[in-house]
């Protein structure tokens, strides 16, 4: 699991039980106490970005590196908590205005970072795509949750500032208490949004007894107008032996080794299968969402994920590979692993590494 989004719950629900306890204990010194200390919950912010970081590299552990992060916020703490030694108002404008640099910055940096390696990614498998769509909402959500409770921290502070209050930024606190409630019980309803990317595996290792679904590919009815005379002979001829078809297609797909042919065409599919080319053509043109060529690239694809998840990699490269599944250059390899399968072949190589390990 993500540590970063432990951490952020802790550390929010923490502050939140810790502002209860004020309403309820009426000692002065707890008050004092909790507002004093209150700001080193600042770090949630950086926390939120390395999340959504960890999150996009299917990271389960820290890197000493991320630490960098926390550098402003604690010292930004470590300064507010001392600061009535300076009994300045300037000082409090200041140390305003550097948090909002910081939030502002932070924002920038989740926004840029989720639009380009997480809202973008995309996959033609079925399981792939259902992971990528809950991820991106999930991280949608809290982007926005994040951008709210920074909003309301801000007007609270401008809040204080303009009446001449003591600047602290508790007023408004019931909202970024619902915002947080919110995203603990879509936690509770969707709890595989902790694990990540790692649910995508966890269902391709549950179903490897079929490598594709291919019930995304395949329509049983056409939904385009057969306007050629042909092409209504064969829809009577085909047509009550539909489903036959398509499994005879999976059949020989599943096995890879035709598909490993680079220069294979849909007339050698139809030879194999023993089966009219026009009766495949007809197949792939109407009862298909994908043409014959994507379809290559999808069945290919599998197959490299079938063989990096048997570690052919361990003793193979990269390139080796994409000429074993059937693709002319690594190139066109690539840009079609990463399209079907919405990660790199290195990056998916060092997750099922990773899994194999554990």
């Amino acid at each position: 699991m993500n540590l970063y989004i432990i951490l952020l719950i802790f550390i929010i629900s923490l502050r939140f039980f810790l502002s209860s306890l004020t309403y309820f204990i009426f000692d002065p010194s707890l008050k004092n106490t909790y507002f004093k200390y209150s700001n080193l919950s600042l770090v949630a912010i950086p926390i939120c970005y390395l999340y959504f970081k960890n999150l996009s590299e299917n990271r389960k552990t820290i890197n000493s590196k991320e630490l960098l992060h926390f550098i402003f916020p604690v010292s930004f703490f470590i300064f507010s908590i001392n600061r009535n030694h300076f009994d300045s108002e300037q000082i409090e404008i200041i140390l305003c205005v550097l948090f909002f640099v910081f939030a502002v910055t932070y924002i920038i940096l989740c926004f840029r970072f989720l639009k380009s390696k997480i809202w973008t990614r995309k996959g033609e498998v079925k399981v792939i795509q259902k992971q990528n769509k809950l991820i991106k909402s999930w991280t949608l959500f809290l982007f926005i949750a994040l951008a709210l409770t920074i909003s309301r921290l801000f007007i609270s502070i401008f809040m204080e500032i303009y009446f001449g209050e003591s600047i602290k930024g508790h007023s408004y606190q019931w909202i970024s208490a619902i915002i947080w409630l919110t995203i603990l019980f879509k936690i509770l309803i969707s709890p595989e949004i902790l694990y990540g990317y790692n649910v995508l595996h966890q269902k391709i290792n549950e179903n490897k007894n079929n490598c594709l679904v291919l019930n995304e590919i395949w329509k049983m009815t056409p939904d385009i107008e057969l306007n050629n005379s042909q092409h209504l002979i064969l829809k009577e001829k085909i047509g009550p032996n539909i489903v036959e078809y398509i499994k005879e297609i999976e059949r020989i797909s599943l096995k890879f080794e035709l598909f490993r042919n680079a220069n294979l065409t849909i007339t050698d599919l139809a030879n194999s299968l023993q089966i009219p080319k026009s009766h495949i053509s007809y197949l792939f043109k109407y009862h298909s969402t994908i043409s014959f060529s994507e379809y290559k690239k999808v069945i290919r694809i599998h197959d490299a994920i079938k063989q990096i998840e048997l570690n052919y990699l361990k003793n193979n490269t990269l390139d080796s590979l994409s000429k074993k599944v059937g693709f002319t250059s690594y190139n066109p390899f690539f840009t079609s692993f990463k399209e079907i399968a919405g990660i790199s072949p290195l990056e998916y190589y060092k997750i099922n590494k990773t899994e194999i390990e554990e």
